[in-house]
């Protein structure tokens, strides 16, 4: 499975697929999405989209803190999950933070999500949860 990471310029496709991914947890929390707040985001993360055998199947995007990559985002199109799709790019979303010499990768994640049972399997474990959102935490090891 050819699966890798470009750097993104279409915040328009990311906006596209995080916003109808995110539907039915916004709508459950009463959360409006706001076009703006995304736009602006989109300038200070970092920001890629996924592929899959050159073909653009999703958007990852990251911050950072001194030793922290913060996973901000992870969307695939529906179509392209539950196809071990989203497991390899976990893998390449470790290799991002190692490279950055990251001790830990952080992310969060609606608590109904099933997407949980893949970051646990990962080795992602739930550190907090307000308000319905679980923050999970992968200790990150160097390879030497």
């Amino acid at each position: 499975m050819g699966v890798q990471f470009e750097t993104g310029n279409d915040a328009l496709f990311a906006e596209s697929i995080t916003k109808t991914n995110m539907a039915s947890y916004y709508q459950a929390r009463e959360i409006v999405w706001d076009h703006n707040q995304f736009l602006n985001s989109w300038e200070g993360l970092d920001n890629y989209e996924v592929l899959l055998d050159r073909t653009r199947v999703g958007v990852v995007r990251f911050s950072y803190s001194d030793s922290t990559t913060f996973l901000r985002d992870f969307q695939l199109l529906p179509e392209f999950q539950g196809r071990g799709i989203g497991s390899k790019c976990l893998e390449l979303i470790v290799r991002h933070a190692l490279n950055r010499f990251s001790t830990k990768l952080v992310l969060r994640v609606f608590s109904e999500n099933p997407a949980i049972k893949l970051y646990e399997s990962k080795g992602f474990v739930g550190t907090s949860e307000v308000n319905g959102l679980v923050e999970m935490e992968l200790p990150l090891i160097p390879n030497t």
